[in-house]
């Protein structure tokens, strides 16, 4: 049974008010049950031909039945096969486990997905011949008896040769659950399943990575943008990533898999953004293999990321890094900061005790931070990692305020200016990520509830409850138009919504193959708009906003830390965790002279629709958020295409 008894909140000096506690799913406002949510997903997909997939050779193949559209009967009886709503589990990797098929509950397929944090040394508690404790789900487990290298203990993903990777940068036993469905590591993919086809070709260990890679370097396969020569290894990079994208398919979860396949995949058509440059040096350290929120940007010449008890400060153009903020004092030796936010000149790191530092970006005084606690050590919690962060403007004050979603279920909003936490509510499960309106006035909640809860931003109380996942959510995000709302889940798909309608979802998509950890709309005033969907392993996804119909992919090979806009949209900065070939990842924008379809919404069909932007260009001179002039804009769609220099 679940205590939902909310635990005190402290900040220095301060204390909170008392939480708000919310009901048990069965109590949420009335709502689409998860069969008609089922129905609606088929519905919105059914009116996409059968080839929408694309040809493109590059294009990540996807063996879902993807033909003749979807069928409203077989999605339907495919819900009624999972008798209820929530669960705890998941299918075996292997897809011909005959079991699988037949006598399997929900909760054989899908369940809470965020452990609680669990230190390697509680790990003797437990019998590891046994079956793993019900309260983690079954896509993670137990290492038995990590590498330990002098006082610094390994974790190795699936797949990794630790005679052929990189050593970590930071100790890792807090790492004590491993996400079974990582990519394996590049190096080890390429010698043991790839590389092994050709006994004379140099593995990837050999590679000497630079410092930097710019878009003047890329010599197509002989250097692509990670530094690797594909020539020398007698392959291209297409063909590896083909084979790579085939064997991670086979370990996709069974049922994950069961939801792909009732999801038309988004054609790779694309260009919003051309690649820029990599710095290798920067390095994102993943702390949690769930938590994918650890890079955000001012500017361009203000990149920051978490590594450690660390915040560091670089830019595009890879300056040795400086500390922004330093938690070691803070923080246990095997803690780690786990989410990072900024806005405007305010940045907010969260930990894995709850604990939190803001730091003022404009200030003079070096490294100066301002530190806190989502609640104190004496209640009886048994997590309390700060999942998300987010920050947004008051309608009262003129300093911006947090929002912090914790594994204690509880989301709290904290004024950064007072260090004050002002609210707290409660919720059934942990809370793994939330999203506030531009108004200020409603919020997108998601977290190990399948549900996503549209909730009053004041109260905390849920006004509408959207059935779309049949997962655990992890991102979500809101647009600056105040209108559409998105979430990704677990099960792989990104949901899109119109806030103006809650009836039925505007678009269903699925990830290109992983699972899709952080979304991001595009800024307003940066140009056509988009939604990114960073996946845990290898792929943005970029999203049209315009019409939902297409997408550009951009892939890499490695863990994704996270993805940021530059407040102008123009660039756009991806984490990459990848221990021998990561970086910090910059691209930036293109495609200001295409033209884009009409706009996928539930307005008039008839009615003209032009805009390309969250707004239309009359009102972007009047809007304060937009950072670029009205000459600047006209200028980035002057088409240069046509012109002989």
């Amino acid at each position: 049974m679940h205590n939902w008894s909310a635990p005190h909140s402290t900040t220095p000096h301060l204390t909170t008010p008392p939480s708000q506690s919310h009901p048990d799913h069965g109590d949420w406002p009335h709502s689409p049950s998860a069969l008609a949510a089922a129905v609606t997903l088929a519905t919105l997909s059914d009116g996409r031909s059968a080839d929408d997939d694309g040809d493109d050779d590059d294009e990540v193949e996807d063996d879902d039945d993807d033909g003749g559209g979807i069928s409203l009967e077989d999605y339907q009886h495919f819900m009624e096969t999972m008798p209820g709503s929530h669960g705890a589990g998941e299918g075996d990797i292997d897809d011909e486990d005959p079991s699988l098929d037949e006598g399997g509950t929900i909760e054989d397929m899908f369940g809470p997905i965020h452990p609680s944090y669990i230190t390697y040394n509680a790990i003797d508690m437990f019998d590891q011949t046994s079956s793993i404790p019900h309260h983690l789900h079954t896509s993670t487990t137990y290492i038995a008896a990590p590498m330990a290298i002098g006082a610094q203990t390994i974790h190795l993903p699936y797949g990794a040769d630790p005679l052929l990777e990189p050593p970590p940068t930071l100790n890792e036993p807090h790492l004590s659950i491993q996400d079974r469905a990582a990519f394996c590591p590049i190096t080890s993919y390429f010698h043991r399943f790839f590389g092994h086809f050709k006994p004379v070709v140099p593995g990837l260990d050999l590679v000497q990575v630079p410092d930097f890679i710019s878009r003047d370097d890329l010599k197509g396969d002989e250097y692509d943008y990670q530094g690797i020569d594909w020539t020398k290894r007698n392959t291209t990079r297409a063909a590896v990533r083909k084979a790579r994208s085939q064997h991670e398919r086979q370990r996709v979860l069974h049922g994950v898999k069961a939801v792909r396949k009732y999801i038309h995949s988004t054609p790779n058509t694309d260009s919003f953004f051309q690649f820029r440059r990599i710095n290798t040096k920067p390095r994102a350290f993943v702390p949690h293999f769930q938590l994918r929120n650890i890079v955000t940007a001012t500017s361009r010449n203000d990149v920051y990321y978490a590594k450690g008890h660390q915040v560091l400060h670089t830019d595009a153009e890879g300056v040795p890094e400086d500390v922004v903020a330093d938690l070691s004092k803070h923080l246990a030796p095997d803690a780690s900061i786990t989410t990072i936010a900024s806005h405007g000149d305010v940045l907010i790191a969260g930990a894995f005790e709850g604990e939190y530092a803001i730091a003022n970006l404009a200030s003079t005084q070096g490294s100066a931070y301002t530190f806190g606690r989502t609640s104190d050590f004496a209640t009886d919690t048994k997590s309390r990692i700060v999942n998300h962060m987010h920050l947004f403007s008051s309608r009262r004050t003129y300093t911006p305020q947090a929002v912090l979603c914790s594994n204690d279920h509880h989301l709290r909003v904290l004024d950064c200016g007072t260090n004050t936490l002002i609210h707290s509510f409660q919720y059934p499960a942990a809370v793994n990520c939330s999203a506030t309106s531009p108004n200020g006035r409603m919020r997108v909640v998601v977290g190990d509830f399948q549900e996503t809860l549209i909730t009053n931003a004041e109260t905390g109380q849920a006004f509408e409850t959207l059935n779309s996942h049949t997962d655990d959510a992890f991102a979500c995000a809101w647009a600056d138009d105040g209108i559409h709302v998105a979430t990704a889940a677990q099960d792989s798909t990104v949901v899109v919504w119109d806030a103006r309608y809650w009836e039925k979802p505007l678009a269903v998509m699925k990830s290109e193959l992983s699972v899709p950890r952080s979304l991001h709309f595009s800024p307003i005033g940066s140009g056509p708009r988009v939604l990114v969907a960073a996946e845990a392993d290898d792929f943005i996804n970029i999203i049209n906003a315009q019409t939902w119909e297409s997408k550009q992919v951009f892939d890499f090979f490695g863990p994704a830390g996270g993805v940021s806009f530059t407040p102008d949209g123009q660039s756009l900065f991806i984490a990459n965790g990848e221990r021998r070939f990561g970086g910090i990842i910059e691209l930036e924008r293109t495609g200001w002279a295409d033209k884009t379809g009409r706009r996928g919404s539930f307005d008039d069909e008839h009615q003209e629709d032009i805009v390309t932007d969250w707004v239309g260009d009359g009102a972007l001179d009047a809007d304060g958020r937009v950072l670029a002039g009205d000459v600047q804009r006209q200028r980035r769609h002057v088409d240069l295409s046509g012109v002989v220099v």
